[in-house]
């Protein structure tokens, strides 16, 4: 069978009549040309009809679906394969809140990697079938098993009825059931959105309980805990309670719900915010060095400051802040667990945190591998060197079999000795170097020495092969003991390994080489690298820890550990920031900073000449960090300390980075349908409706994920946008208008339909099934039953009917010049064959003339006798020749 996809071409083949008509036979190949474009151009078809069937198994991986039941629907889907003929094809597609393709249509699908999906929160098989109306391509006939309890939240199949019988799709369904024993969870938090300070404000706190009777339910408000016990629970319970704001600015009212019989924990930590009007406060921790002029300068701008000194205990109750600033504190004067909580501060809480340069901060106070340089919107690692000191650096090789497999077409040891050859080259003749390279044993391939020859030391690493396994310990402790006899005081050793290696007590070895001044960094490649115990090796070594899948960073990484051990933390020198601001600034100059690079992709604001970061910032998960990296101190910043527009400059930044909301604005947001709904009503300051602006909005997930659009307005004073939800968790909502921020507020996602004990929705299932023609199934061999659509396969036959076109056309071109091309060929040879004859007659003459004169010398008659002979002779050869062309 045949068919056309654009058969509105076809009305052209009336041409082909006109051309013959009038031309005749003569151009019948013509108008064969003709009608093969004009096929072309019609999309000309061969469709076959077979009876294969094509079923897509939509498997339903919401959280509302037990494991259980889960494996149910995997053992159904293994058991229903089996009864499939080999050309029937199947598909999985995973779904929930989103939805991913397992296996697109295929005669054979492995279903031992069932990989899931992201977001397990909702239930959208609206999404999912549109997903599979995409991949089983027009006019193809399928059936849809659909293995779910069909509770949606999000989207709505009915939608997609009407089209799913012209796709000539059926839905079977295998039913799932939500059967949780036991469930409680928080529905939703209400209280007021802004309320004075010292005010008294209602809490209300709804509850869902499934056959839970008792449980506690924990209150955190401003640093307090609060415990109820909950007797005799329902299934709709609702709880009251009031609150009493101490602290000014944005407080977060956190619930907890605690009980044993609990299925799901996911939805028993829910917050609400409110917004208590007064000063905003910033904790300031003060450092080496302090000067009180920059904390006035805030305080004179209409910030409340609390100074927290050594020890830090204020950090406990970080909370209570709307910013924090840690001004040129060494990462020695803080505890691990202390820098948790600011981190956690900035990324959960939304908090905003500047942190000041000085000789004690960033790299010059041993920031690296804290928690705070994973908030740095600077990386601590700059891209120049200033050469502080010679060093000694040994590099600890990994030379085992596995370093000389092939990655991206090069063997990773070629990569390592190149990466080594780098080192060498950012060396001097009195800079130290060495190299070992290990398997099982080590060698020194370079002996620790000065770098006096640095071609030898080249050629020397060039020399390395792989083999073998894979022992760390010895060569590590064969560096240490060279690097203590070196009389330079920058002593450092870089291991690269990529595997396993065998066990040693790296922990007192390495301590000790830290006491006696060797840091040790390392270097991981590949998923087999062990990279726990090389980020304690780093961490015990004062080092750095990198870690890379593909082998072709290792140059740059051992590239930067080089600079970063060569170069000096600290740049003292007098110079004008260059400002990236949108409102230029006239700032007054300084005279030193932390030396850093910026760190993609946060934006530099303000830089020194050279382009180092002087003023960055970035968002950390729903808050953000302002990094200064000179000094407010007079060392460096004396100019600024005196500078009236200091404290505004900070104060402004602060303000736009902390959550905040003005009495103009009222703003709400709510989940309805699987996405955020943000509502906003906006005024002036004597209440009246502002329209038509221009509001934009984005959205930052505690993930670091961001979503942005414009705010649509929907009635007078009121605009909305919409964003999705990936996920349980806080969300940051900014609110702009042209670019200044006129609201900043964090919201939590904390329960999703998906907790709710429902069963097996069988009203929706009966609706889909007489709409299309589907089965309720329980017995898998009916899943690869005939289907009365049959399954058409097209073949587009397009490039054959071009090519066949192409070549009648060259077909006919070289007929109708058929006698012009003969009479070439002729003449062409016939020009050739004069020329071979006249080359053969000539050398016949001038044998038989070099033969005459060659005999002694004869009479005078004689001469002319041979000569005469020799013409004739001649002759009567072309003669011969001549007939002999006249007979063919």
């Amino acid at each position: 069978m045949i068919s056309f996809e654009n058969p509105i071409f076809l009305i052209l083949i009336p041409i082909i009549y006109i051309i013959i008509k009038r031309y005749g036979k003569g151009s019948l190949l013509r108008s064969l040309e003709i009608l093969l474009i004009i096929f072309a151009l019609s999309g000309f078809q061969i469709v076959s009809f077979s009876d294969r069937i094509n079923v897509f198994f939509l498997l339903d991986q919401s959280a509302s679906i037990p494991s259980w039941e889960r494996e149910k629907a995997i053992s159904f889907i293994k058991e229903s394969i089996k009864y499939k003929k080999s050309y029937d094809r199947v598909g999985i597609v995973s779904f929930g809140g989103d939805t991913n393709v397992e296996y697109d249509l295929s005669e054979n699908i492995d279903l031992s990697s069932i990989m899931g999906i992201k977001n397990p929160y909702f239930t959208n098989i609206e999404e999912a079938v549109n997903n599979v109306l995409g991949l089983k391509g027009k006019d193809t006939p399928a059936r849809i098993v659909l293995l779910s309890d069909l509770q949606e939240n999000a989207g709505r199949i009915e939608n997609l009825l009407g089209k799913l019988k012209e796709e000539k799709v059926q839905i079977d369904i295998f039913p799932l059931n939500t059967s949780f024993y036991k469930e409680i969870g928080i529905e939703k938090i209400q209280n007021p959105e802004m309320v004075h300070l010292g005010q008294v404000f209602p809490v209300i706190i709804r509850i869902k309980s499934y056959g839970v009777k008792n449980a506690k339910l924990r209150i955190r408000f401003e640093g307090n805990l609060y415990t109820y016990e909950l007797k005799d629970l329902k299934e709709d319970n609702i709880f009251s309670f009031s609150l009493t704001s101490q602290k000014t600015g944005l407080k977060e009212i956190e619930a907890e719900i605690l009980s044993s019989d609990d299925t799901y924990k996911e939805n028993n930590l829910y917050s609400s915010y409110v917004y208590v009007q007064g000063k905003p406060k910033i904790l300031y921790l003060v450092g080496r060095g302090f000067s009180p002029i920059f904390p006035q300068a805030l305080i004179t701008q209409g910030w409340e400051i609390d100074f927290d000194y050594p020890k830090y205990e204020k950090i406990s109750i970080i909370d209570n802040y709307q910013a924090m600033i840690i001004d040129n504190v060494p990462a020695s004067d803080i505890s691990l667990d202390k820098m948790d909580l600011i981190k956690r501060y900035v990324t959960e809480k939304g908090g905003t945190l500047l942190i000041l340069g000085g000789d004690k901060s960033f790299s010059a106070g041993n920031y690296h591998g804290t928690p705070l340089e994973d908030i740095l919107p600077v990386t601590l690692k700059p891209e120049q060197i200033l050469k502080k000191s010679n060093v000694a650096i040994v590099i600890v090789l990994d030379a085992s079999g596995s370093m000389g497999s092939y990655s991206g077409g090069e063997a990773k040891i070629e990569l390592a000795k190149e990466s080594s050859q780098l080192v060498i080259d950012l060396l001097e003749e009195k800079d130290y170097f060495g190299l070992i390279a290990f398997d099982h044993s080590y060698q020194w391939i370079v002996p620790l020495g000065p770098l006096s020859d640095k071609e030898k030391a080249s050629s020397l690493i060039y020399k390395i092969s792989p083999g073998g396994g894979t022992a760390l310990y010895p060569p590590l402790k064969s560096a240490g003991e060279a690097l203590l006899r070196v009389p330079l005081k920058s002593k450092h050793i870089i291991a690269i390994t990529d595997g396993q290696t065998e066990g040693g007590d790296f922990y007192n070895l390495i301590r000790e080489l830290a006491k006696n001044k060797i840091t040790v960094s390392t270097i991981g490649i590949g998923e087999d690298a062990n990279i726990p115990l090389l980020k304690d090796i780093a961490t015990w070594g004062n080092g750095r820890f990198y870690h890379t899948w593909n082998i072709r960073n290792l140059p740059q990484l051992l590239l930067s550990e080089t600079k970063a051990l060569l170069r000096s933390n600290i740049v003292e020198k007098r110079f004008v920031p260059q400002a990236n601001l949108e409102e230029k600034e006239e700032l007054p100059p300084l005279e030193g900073y932390v030396l850093t690079s910026s760190r993609y992709p946060y934006p530099v604001l303000l830089s020194s000449p050279e382009g180092d970061p002087i003023l960055a910032k970035g968002q950390f998960g729903l808050g953000q960090v302002i990094a200064f990296t000179s000094a407010l101190k007079s060392y460096w910043g004396r100019e600024w300390l005196s500078w009236n527009k200091l404290g505004s400059f900070f104060s402004q930044m602060l303000r736009e980075s902390i959550p905040h909301q003005i009495s103009e604005v009222q703003i709400s947001i709510r989940e309805e349908g699987g996405k955020g709904i943000i509502n906003l009503i906006y005024t002036d300051k004597k209440g009246n409706y502002i329209n038509f602006a221009d509001l934009k909005y984005k959205v930052m997930d505690m993930e670091g994920r961001e979503f942005s659009g414009n705010m649509i307005q929907k009635s007078a004073g009121n605009y909305e946008g919409t964003f999705p939800i990936n996920g349980l968790g806080k969300y940051q909502i900014t609110v702009y208008e042209k670019e200044k921020i006129i609201t900043k507020v964090p919201w939590m996602f904390g329960n999703s339909p998906e907790f709710s004990s429902k069963k097996f929705n069988n009203n929706l299932a009966q609706k889909i099934l007489s709409f299309t023609s589907g089965k309720l199934l329980s017995n898998p061999s009916d899943v690869f039953r005939r289907i009365s659509y049959k399954d058409a396969e097209r073949k587009n036959i397009l490039p054959i009917l071009l090519i066949t076109s192409l070549i009648l056309f060259l077909l006919e071109l070289f007929l109708r010049r058929l006698k012009e091309i003969k009479e070439i060929i002729l003449n062409l040879f016939g020009k050739v064959k004069i020329t071979e004859d006249q080359e053969w007659y000539k050398e016949v003459e001038r044998k038989i003339l070099e033969e005459f004169k060659g005999s002694p010398s004869p009479s005078m008659l004689e001469t002319v006798s041979l000569e005469m002979r020799a013409r004739m002779f001649i002759a009567h050869l072309k003669e011969e020749e001549r007939k002999k062309k006249e007979k063919k």
